[in-house]
């Protein structure tokens, strides 16, 4: 079959497998190379480009949040998936374009959240860390959906190439041999991957100061660690759009409200004498804190705010003393740490 006319990558990687034996003898890896070649010059359908373009716009109209990322040199998901080659690539069932698993990307996010980041609330079981990516016991505040190719991204709109990783020691490494030796024949052995410069759309759906916060984890993952296959060897290395240009010089994030917050809440000691807690109450120029140490709510007015700042806002981070005003108690010599977004 010509695949010219047959502009579906993934059915013919799946299906049409050229011949594999000639003369009674196997062809091994040439055949697949010669599959592999045919593969990679199938253009992207034009029908999904309009498929793109309806996905998008859902997700725009759904207030879904988007950002383009894109490949800094070769990507390949789903090498190691089943199938009837002995390589694989993770395309998408319908068009046959490459797609990164919602899972994957997930699943690499939580992973540089436990490995990199240093505030206990990130690593597995913390607080920051189960309410954005869930446990076992419940889901988290966030959705990665799979992040789809861009049509026409690169030349041609032809995003696959022809790959190889060579094997140079197989006997050895199957144990068939001791040691490897400089006249051990390498096995070259082909399989398609994702070229530079391919964007795929990201969407993460949730509340949206949890969404800023996985999109900057992301961000640094995607550009230090790559998803996918041979990251070891520089694969699957992406710059997430506003959120890494080349490899990140911190394996922190920029800090959002909510991460600030609880910072200053949960990990950071106030001084000698002094509280922290949040404004959850406001009544024009009295309102109410929730002490982060726990207990009943505290009155404060707007006549002890000090360092400039002359109201109060629910959901500002304060820091104060206690102290009593017609046997009452309330919040003192108060200073606003964090305002709210």
């Amino acid at each position: 079959m010509n695949q010219a006319r047959f502009p579906h990558a993934g059915l013919w990687l799946d299906k049409f497998l050229p011949k594999q034996f000639a003369q009674g003898k196997s062809e091994g890896e040439g055949a697949y190379r010669d599959h592999f070649e045919q593969a990679v010059k199938i253009p992207v359908a034009d029908v999904y480009t309009s498929a793109f373009n309806r996905w998008k716009h859902t997700l725009e109209a759904s207030g879904i949040k988007t950002k383009v990322a894109t490949t800094q040199g070769r990507l390949v998901v789903g090498l190691g998936a089943e199938s009837v080659l002995e390589n694989a690539i993770t395309l998408h069932r319908t068009y046959g374009v490459p797609v990164i698993p919602g899972s994957a990307l997930k699943g690499l996010a939580a992973a540089y959240a436990r490995n990199r980041l240093a505030e206990p609330a990130w690593q597995k079981g913390g607080e920051a860390y189960k309410t954005l990516f869930g446990d076992t016991e419940s889901a988290g505040y966030v959705t990665f959906f799979d992040a789809l190719y861009v049509p026409d991204s690169v030349k041609d709109n032809r995003p696959l190439a022809l790959d190889v990783v060579t094997v140079h020691h197989q006997e050895y490494y199957r144990g068939e041999k001791s040691p490897p030796a400089d006249w051990d024949s390498p096995n070259p052995v082909p399989f398609v991957s994702v070229r530079a410069g391919v964007k795929f759309l990201v969407a993460l759906a949730g509340p949206e100061e949890w969404v800023e916060a996985a999109f900057q984890i992301l961000g640094l993952a995607l550009a230090e660690e790559g998803i996918g296959a041979k990251t070891n060897s520089g694969y699957g290395r992406m710059v997430l759009e506003g959120y890494a240009k080349g490899v990140a010089k911190t394996a922190e994030p920029r800090e959002t409200y909510h991460l600030a917050k609880l910072r200053l809440l949960k990990q950071e000691t106030p001084p000698p004498g002094r509280s922290r807690g949040e404004v959850v109450e406001v009544r024009g120029r009295y309102g109410f804190i929730n002490p982060a140490q726990g207990g009943g709510k505290i009155f404060v007015h707007v006549s002890q705010l000090q360092s400039g700042a002359t109201s109060l806002q629910v959901g500002q981070v304060v820091e104060y003393s206690l102290g009593k005003y017609k046997g009452q108690t309330q919040a003192q010599k108060v200073d606003v740490l964090l305002e709210p977004d």
